[in-house]
């Protein structure tokens, strides 16, 4: 099973993750932390992947790791485009899909959680996290034009661009400084773009 950053899973048992901070009493209440998390961004051995859990607010967050073989299902970011949109964010998904017509992405953080559980955890003010796959670092520069499109959306609209096998770039950041990070799995690294 091939998985990537973003990716939603549903494990089979919370009996097989290891964490190594103490177990919030959150994640026993709260139903979105039952079996669902995001795959974080973190170099571990074969056979395991990095994952996260959240709750019903941006200070519930938990990091943990699990076994591939813990996984039943996955969905990826760009699953969720087949899906209906979230009410509250019809409009900009609508507007963000005619945008990036042609381009592989995908929709990630509380809106994305929202569409590929059911489990509401935006709201009508929620920004949309979007997710770009890109295959080199250079393809950023042709993509100032698409962001300024996207930062017409009725929505706050924040691209991370996943290059294979880079890391990820905040678009923004890309674009609009001499200077930039790229998140690695064994962690950030400062650039400098040539000048």
């Amino acid at each position: 099973m091939e998985l990537t950053v973003h990716d939603l899973v549903y494990l089979k048992s919370m009996d097989q993750i290891e964490y190594f901070s103490n177990y919030p009493d959150w994640m026993k209440e709260d139903e979105m932390a039952q079996g669902i998390a995001v795959v974080r961004r973190m170099k571990v051995e074969d056979g395991k992947v990095a994952i996260g859990f959240r709750g019903n607010n941006r200070s519930k967050r938990f990091a943990a790791i699990t076994t591939i073989s813990n996984i039943k299902r996955v969905i990826r970011p760009f699953d969720l485009l087949t899906g209906p949109f979230p009410a509250t964010h019809i409009q900009s998904l609508t507007y963000i899909e005619k945008v990036l017509d042609g381009f592989k992405w995908g929709v990630g953080g509380s809106v994305g959680f929202s569409m590929a559980t059911g489990l509401n955890v935006c709201h009508e003010n929620s920004d949309i996290d979007i997710v770009l796959y890109c295959k080199k670092l250079q393809e950023l520069d042709q993509l100032k034009p698409i962001l300024s499109q996207l930062q017409k959306s009725a929505h706050r609209v924040d691209v991370q661009v996943e290059i294979l096998g880079v890391g990820a770039v905040v678009l923004a950041d890309y674009l609009e400084h001499a200077t930039f990070i790229v998140r690695t799995s064994t962690g950030p690294i400062l650039f400098e773009k040539e000048s």
